[in-house]
């Protein structure tokens, strides 16, 4: 009788082990999600990786946490895009523009600039069936990455400098000025300054020693980074830096389709309340601006003039980029049509 349950006990033991030894079943296993942002943690976007990262817990019963990493803790603004594309990190929040040296629609916004003017225009746009078509196949297609949801760093830009008031092309003549992408490069060229690309995190160290004079930057990216502190004199105008959020498609594709669904979801809500807060945001943002520096907001007819200067360079963008540039600069002025006409 002892034997046996000496027997037993081992048995029961050896079972235990094996119970306890198995890996976490699909079901089970946790995920973890590194979100790498350039942007201080006071910036907009920064609490709006935070949201997302809050919904994708809620909607994955905790299987999936997303860490958010700002201030280029784990990538700079230059490396993040290749990061994700690599595998290296999961997750980044991307300016658009950057990866128009990989192939020039992603230019689409910066080229095609005075077009949407206003907040309706440009999440109706983002939100369009052909915009998403072309612009997620060549994310998806060219980096292996996919846009989870496309939100703005800003939908206000600014041209600072220390010099003098800016409100036409002229004024522009001889300026070092910071810019983020080659195509507002071309522009600043064409207005007669010379346009130096460098990242948002690198530009007030730039202006403050003075290897530029001046900066192209969204409203919320001077602010967050009192760029009062460096710069007398700022021309507001609404635009847009579009920011998709991006992950490695290869580490999307492993999760269990219900983890998929859940991080979808919680994109979708993280779309909409980023967009809505960037509304609130801006109001705010312009008061603080105009109570630091000496702003000059453009006027309707400024910006046709400002329009007709650039139209060679979005003939050639249209010409470069074949159908698919004729495609979206075609919605982009449908849209603006649509929304002007109260459609």
């Amino acid at each position: 009788m002892k034997q046996l349950m000496r027997y037993f006990a081992v048995g029961l033991f050896v079972i235990l082990w094996m119970v306890y030894s198995i890996p976490a079943s699909g079901a089970d296993k946790t995920y973890k999600v590194r979100l790498t942002l350039y942007w201080p943690p006071s910036h907009h976007l920064v609490k709006t990786a935070n949201f997302f990262s809050d919904r994708v817990k809620e909607h994955t019963k905790g299987r999936v946490i997303v860490e958010v990493y700002p201030s280029g803790q784990l990538y700079s603004q230059a490396e993040s895009l290749k990061a994700v594309s690599m595998g290296s990190i999961e997750m980044s929040d991307e300016f658009m523009g950057k990866a128009e040296t990989i192939d020039p629609l992603f230019g689409v916004v910066q080229t095609n600039m005075f077009v949407l003017t206003d907040y309706q225009m440009l999440w109706r746009y983002f939100d369009h069936p052909k915009f998403r078509q072309i612009i997620e196949g060549l994310y998806i297609n060219k980096m292996k990455v996919k846009p989870l949801f496309f939100v703005a760093s800003g939908s206000y830009m600014m041209l600072t400098n220390s010099k003098h008031p800016i409100s036409k092309p002229t004024d522009l003549s001889k300026m070092l000025i910071r810019v983020p992408s080659k195509s507002i490069l071309e522009m600043i060229n064409i207005w007669g300054g010379k346009g130096v690309i460098m990242s948002s995190g690198e530009q007030i160290m730039a202006m403050q020693v003075g290897t530029v004079d001046g900066s192209w930057t969204s409203l919320g990216d001077g602010v967050s980074r009192q760029i009062w502190d460096v710069q007398k004199y700022a021309m507001v105008f609404q635009s847009c830096v579009t920011h998709p959020f991006v992950i490695n498609m290869r580490f999307f594709n492993s999760l269990p389709q219900d983890l998929q669904k859940g991080i979808e979801k919680a994109a979708q809500e993280t779309q909409d309340h980023g967009r809505k807060e960037l509304e609130k945001i801006e109001a705010e943002q312009l008061k603080v601006l105009r109570s630091k520096i000496t702003a000059h907001d453009m006027t309707p007819k400024e910006a046709e003039v400002w329009a007709q200067t650039i139209q060679p360079l979005i003939d050639k963008w249209v010409k470069t980029t074949g159908e698919k540039g004729k495609t979206l600069r075609d919605v982009m002025m449908q849209v603006r049509k649509d929304v002007l006409a109260g459609k």
